[in-house]
């Protein structure tokens, strides 16, 4: 292992998407609570998984 220098920083963001057919949009936040927030404004149904950037 060496010392990590000079390594990208990797950001972890929540991706939000439905899976159910009913068009709406994926969205990305920066917290799960942001996620979820937008989950339940949007109507509830979707999926948040944590995604490396």
């Amino acid at each position: 292992m060496g010392c990590g220098c000079g390594q990208k920083r990797r950001t972890t963001v929540y991706v939000l998407s439905f899976e159910d057919g009913s068009g709406r949009a994926s969205s990305e936040h920066a917290t799960r609570t942001d996620a979820d927030v937008a989950n339940a404004r949007a109507g509830g149904g979707g999926t948040v998984r944590p995604v490396q950037r």
